[in-house]
């Protein structure tokens, strides 16, 4: 088996910061798409590629010799999420050419593509991208991404890639597209249908288990629609050799009508008891059968179908209620310990935030979305050993009041365990929270608090005594 590590040299670091704006388009007549595949790399650092796509329309091309050129520019500036302070702010050219500039010439497609291996994490990032021949031609954008960590204990899959082509390489030369004997050439765009009608994909998967006999592992695909339909569905068996993969194939998307769609690619290795799930979302363009069918119509509960919780695997409800508990009555914890089928507990969770949600009527859950940036942040910060930041005492009191107006830290105080008394001004006319590192391995517990329905304790100072270590 060829072992799945990224065969691409270039490594510029100043790239880092273009790999997390996936198909986002730059609209004042530059057209650039772009989009980005994460692989596992090594122990601290996530290898991801990074595509790009554009055309020469609306470029201001200047004769050179017997050929037209241009550039583009990018000015790209990157942060980290938590202290905000500047970690690189580089520039990267893409030159192009052509031989004329007639409107067929100006609207090939030029692809490519850059690799670069980063540490995980959160980032924020800002891009500017402008035709060097004219300043005016320019736009930025900006976002806040993440990259994820592989690991090499339990079976988990890279991003699924989408492709225009994916090719054996053969004996040749390896281009920019090579992969693990593959030439995979990436589709920024995401978009097929009429003119493009095959969809490729590629992906890795890590950690096979490695057992005895003639054991195999079942891979799975399915298309949804955007209203939650599996349009198409396919799975094959592989058989075990190695504790690394490389899977490729097609979709025919010929006969599918024009709309957004999910493609869900699934491990299972049920003689292991594991399975790994990685998802990616494309469009698709064929005017001639129309948009998807809504069935909300026919359905009961088919608002739920044409949102997010409709294509969530058992897994993702479960992980994601198990968090919101914090909020949940007790209740709506004992109906949903009581479901058992997928659709069911999708339904319930979709209830669930809908009966929370600031204004019912837009598909954009405000309070959901703060909830799980909440928790995403106590998992970033507060996490203690094994145990994630969202179970701590400090990560649920931030998940449930939010950030704290003040907190003052005494980590190192003489004759002192360490302590940090949170206080939130707005909140019940003002509250505080009191958490002890008890044990001295960072563990900050809530000993005491002003706030309602919250542990009280007077004597919570009882417990600075460090002598207790």
């Amino acid at each position: 088996m060829t072992k799945l590590k990224p065969t691409n040299p270039l490594l510029p670091l100043f790239l880092m910061a273009v790999l997390f704006f996936p198909s986002a388009s730059f609209a004042k007549g530059i057209n650039v798409n772009f989009d980005f595949s994460t692989f596992r790399y090594d122990s601290t650092r996530t290898f991801v590629e990074f595509y790009y796509a554009f055309d020469l329309t609306n470029l201001k091309m200047v004769r050179q010799d017997s050929r037209y050129a241009d550039s583009l520019i990018f000015n790209i500036v990157m942060r980290t999420d938590d202290r905000d302070s500047l970690v690189l702010n580089q520039f990267w050219q893409v030159p192009v050419s052509s031989g004329d500039t007639t409107a067929n010439d100006l609207k090939r497609t030029f692809v490519g593509q850059i690799g670069l291996a980063v540490p995980p994490g959160k980032y924020s990032m800002r891009i500017l991208v402008r035709d060097r021949n004219d300043n005016s031609i320019a736009d930025t954008s900006s976002s806040l991404v993440a990259i994820p960590r592989y690991g090499f204990r339990k079976l988990e899959t890279s991003d699924v890639e989408l492709c225009s082509q994916i090719t054996n390489a053969g004996e040749g030369p390896r281009g920019i597209f090579y992969k693990n004997t593959y030439d995979v050439v990436p589709n920024p765009r995401n978009v097929y249908g009429a003119g493009l009608p095959i969809i490729y994909y590629y992906a890795e998967v890590y950690n096979i288990p490695d057992l005895s006999g003639d054991s195999l592992f079942a891979v799975e695909y399915q298309v949804r629609d955007s209203y939650g339909q599996v349009k198409k569905s396919q799975t094959v068996l592989r058989k075990k050799f190695g504790d690394t993969s490389v899977e490729v194939g097609t979709i025919n998307g010929s006969d599918l009508r024009t709309g957004a769609y999910t493609l869900t690619f699934t491990v299972v290795d049920s003689a292991a008891g594991e399975h790994a799930t990685s998802s990616r979302r494309f469009f698709i363009y064929n005017p001639g059968l129309g948009p998807p069918e809504n069935p909300a119509q026919n359905l009961s509960g088919g608002s739920m179908l044409s949102t997010v919780f409709a294509t969530m695997t058992m897994i993702e409800i479960d992980k994601e209620f198990k968090e919101a508990k914090y909020i949940a009555t007790p209740k709506e914890i004992k109906e949903f310990d009581q479901l058992q089928s997928l659709p069911a507990k999708r339904q319930f969770l979709y209830d669930f935030w809908q009966k929370r949600n600031p204004d019912p009527v837009s598909s954009t859950n405000t309070s959901r979305i703060e909830y799980l940036k909440r928790v995403d942040y106590a998992d970033e910060h507060f996490n203690v050993g094994n145990t994630p930041g969202w179970q701590t005492d400090r990560g649920r009191v931030y998940i449930m009041y939010g950030k704290p107006d003040q907190i003052d830290r005494h980590p190192n105080e003489s004759n002192s365990k360490p302590y940090e008394i949170w206080y939130y001004n707005s909140i019940q006319g003002g509250v505080s929270f009191d958490f002890v590192d008890r044990t001295g391995f960072g563990n900050y517990t809530l000993v005491n608090s002003t706030a309602r329905n919250e542990v009280h304790d007077d004597n919570w100072q009882q417990y600075l005594d460090s002598s207790g270590y």
